[in-house]
């Protein structure tokens, strides 16, 4: 199954949108559980992205996301967990290195079933900080952001799973004002809630599984207060800001820990120019991304 493979790519935050908790494509599914008897765990992912439609000259459009991560049994249903993530840039200032490191990861998650008359309603419950390990944390001094997610699931037909996410992020700052001329507050915390379906539409034995699927949610946050009163861009009183995303996916797992994920997705706000403004497709939020994650 598709769960099986993508605890890394799940985990990490949307790489499209930094307010985001959740990217797109970590809705649909969710690894890395407890659950399995193994004591411990080695996940790694290898993902392209780039927007679905590039201009003449892409490289500023592309970008290579690497992702590593380890679990090790704690209890039963239980796991501590660490990940790490990097970025790469096609394109770099001069003198400047490509590579971005991600917020690394701590915690711990914990699998449990409920018995929902004939079906089985499977829980996840993560509960990770964020450590500043990226160059936007480490400018804006974060201290750290604690997450709870909680994904349930259940196959209400046969292969065809249905999945929600819901999740909080509180972030501790140094400052609530963000460094720069007319930067703005830092965020403070951010809510979203998430649901998908997966449907494994051919099993075989010799090539693997076929599996397709969508998601989609949408996040809240809220900003620091600012001492002036009055609302801006880069100042506002109490004024949650929301996002909205969805994806669409095919999956294939070609080997038991090994597999492969082709998605689309699009994310942008909700407000634009002061204005509910939200694009099915948009050609600059669009994205076209190819996800390699296995686990050991």
């Amino acid at each position: 199954m598709r769960q099986a493979l993508l605890a890394l790519v799940l985990a990490a935050p949307a790489v499209a949108s930094a307010q985001t908790a959740l990217a797109p494509s970590e809705v649909s599914a969710r690894a890395d559980s407890g659950a399995t008897p193994k004591a411990w765990t080695v996940s790694a992912a290898v993902q392209y992205r780039q927007q679905a439609v590039v201009d003449v000259d892409p490289e500023n459009e592309r970008l290579m996301v690497y992702k590593l991560g380890g679990s090790a049994r704690l209890f039963d249903g239980a796991k501590g967990f660490v990940r790490f993530g990097l970025l790469e840039r096609f394109v770099a200032q001069p003198g400047e290195s490509g590579f971005r490191l991600q917020d690394a990861q701590v915690g711990m998650s914990y699998t449990h079933h409920v018995a929902l008359g004939p079906k089985q309603l499977d829980l996840v419950h993560d509960l990770a900080v964020f450590l500043p390990t990226s160059r936007p944390s480490l400018t804006q001094h974060l201290y750290a952001a604690p997450q709870y997610l909680l994904t349930a699931s259940v196959e209400v037909l046969p292969d065809l799973v249905l999945s929600a996410a819901p999740n909080f992020r509180y972030r501790f700052h140094r400052y609530a004002e963000r460094s720069g001329f007319g930067a703005g507050m830092n965020t403070q915390w951010e809510a979203g809630a998430h649901g998908g379906l997966d449907y494994t539409f051919w099993k075989t034995g010799s090539v693997g599984d076929l599996s397709l699927g969508a998601s989609g949610g949408s996040t809240w946050y809220r900003k620091f207060d600012s001492r002036d009163d009055h609302d801006s861009a880069t100042s506002d009183q109490g004024f949650v800001q929301q996002l909205y995303d969805w994806e669409a996916h095919v999956a294939w797992q070609f080997l038991p820990r090994l597999g492969l994920t082709v998605s689309l997705e699009q994310g942008g706000p909700v407000l634009r120019d002061g204005i509910v403004n939200t694009f099915f497709v948009q050609r600059d939020e669009t994205e076209l991304a190819f996800t390699l994650a296995g686990a050991y």
